[in-house]
């Protein structure tokens, strides 16, 4: 998540659903505080055989979210299964990260050369302590493994698109030299221009764009002999193509009106996710990382009255409810890690106490400084069925305005199958 974005940063005001002394009252009846994850039996007693977990967060510059879904992401792995972390990240950064992570002959030497891809602004984002110690984690924990057992990472995202043009090239160059200057040559109706500003101009200009092109090179990878899904290169090739795809079509959807734009890239996320569990198999889990805004099912939401659709949505929607479980995130207050302004320079920030009347301000006034709720029985959902100010906080982040578009209207217990409470947050541990 950036910030909120256009068709959306709007104060969403609402007149009535505050919660009540009774309701707060009522709602304390749920609260199960833990301190690790080994105290959060009953929550881990709901996630098993679901094909996905998405774990949210309020901000993507918090210590605390970071260091829990990691823990939570390791016991899901060692004792229930799961395959795969696909994380808000993108898809060419990631991949070399999960072939120094899967032992690939290919892979990175070493954790620091992997983590040296993550090169894109916001570097804090994924260039941390908190990751790099997860990624260190599932080396070692694959290391003994079957290759074919072995858990991956991946990236769900799409900016990077430059990037992923140059790994379908680099694939091609490999197998059929001829094709790569043919995919070149495809590929430049998009990358000479020299900013998406530029493209999207040209598109302005004349109506035509260069998605036909994205297209025909996506075919021509699937035309390759000798390879199909179940092929780690050919694999990250043609997830890398449809990157590159979608990354024109999300660019292309800021020139049309409303969530066209949302739509798209939110779409790739639920369909890199829904590829990942086709390439480990029929009985595979997975696991996604992702901001609040993307994994709490936006029908629950005025982003979805808005016509914003998301992962949680989409995979609701076409896996079934009872394959998804879904866990958002959130802080009354502390620090947090963000820019002012697009590619602007990283700050740390107060993170103001969440307003009067929001979900982050009731839950504050419980002692507890960190508990979860399960929104697992019809008392506790029907008590919050009224929408509540949630609070959400991207990569761009103005503290002394965040009540002009950073909160939410939400009925909880709709977004998501559990919500996560601390209190006070800090920042990343960042490595640059």
């Amino acid at each position: 998540m950036k910030s909120l974005p256009a068709f959306l940063s709007v104060l969403f005001l609402i007149s009535s659903g505050f919660f009540s002394a009774v309701q707060s009252q009522n709602l304390s009846e749920f609260i199960q505080p833990f301190s690790t994850v080994d105290e959060m039996e009953t929550l881990f007693d709901e996630v098993d055989q679901q094909k996905l977990v998405l774990m949210g967060e309020a901000s993507h510059g918090t210590s605390e979210f970071y260091e829990l879904r990691a823990e939570m992401s390791k016991k899901l792995i060692t004792e229930k299964g799961y395959n795969f972390i696909a994380v808000e990240g993108d898809w060419p950064a990631m991949s070399r990260i999960n072939e120094f992570v899967k032992h690939k002959p290919e892979a990175p030497a070493s954790i620091e050369d992997a983590m040296n891809y993550i090169d894109r602004w916001p570097l804090w984002m994924w260039r941390n302590q908190e990751v790099k110690s997860l990624i260190q984690w599932m080396h070692d924990h694959n290391k003994d493994l079957e290759p074919e057992q072995r858990v991956g990472f991946y990236g769900v995202d799409l900016y990077a698109k430059r990037d992923a043009m140059q790994q379908v090239t680099t694939f091609f160059e490999e197998v059929n030299p001829e094709m790569a200057v043919r995919v070149e040559n495809a590929y430049s109706c998009i990358t000479r221009f020299r900013d998406i500003q530029g493209y999207l101009r040209m598109v302005q200009q004349t109506g035509e764009g260069c998605e036909l092109e994205m297209n025909e090179v996506l075919d021509w990878v699937r035309q390759t002999d000798g390879f199909d899904a179940s092929q780690w290169k050919f694999f990250n090739a043609e997830q890398s193509a449809k990157a590159a795809k979608n990354a024109e079509e999300h660019y292309r959807g800021n020139l049309e009106p409303g969530a066209a734009s949302w739509n798209s890239r939110a779409s790739h996320f639920y369909q890199t996710a829904n590829r990942l569990l086709q390439f480990y198999g029929d009985d595979s889990k997975g696991i996604v990382w992702a901001h609040n805004t993307h994994i709490g099912d936006a029908r629950a939401t005025d982003m979805g009255r808005q016509g914003a659709v998301n992962i949680g949505q989409l995979a609701k929607e076409d896996l079934g409810e009872e394959s998804v479980f879904a866990i958002g995130f959130g802080t009354y207050e502390g620090r947090v890690l963000a820019g002012r302004q697009w590619e602007g320079p990283l700050q740390v920030m107060d993170t103001p106490p969440a307003m009067n009347n929001s979900w982050e301000a009731t839950l504050a006034e419980f002692n507890e400084e960190q508990f979860y709720l399960l929104f697992n029985n019809p008392e506790i959902n029907n008590l919050l069925q009224n929408p509540v100010r949630h609070r959400a906080i991207g990569v761009i982040y103005q503290p002394e305005q965040e009540s002009q578009g950073n909160y939410v209207n939400t009925v909880m217990p709709d977004r998501y199958n559990a919500f996560i409470f601390i209190r006070e947050t800090d920042i990343l541990d960042v490595l640059d």
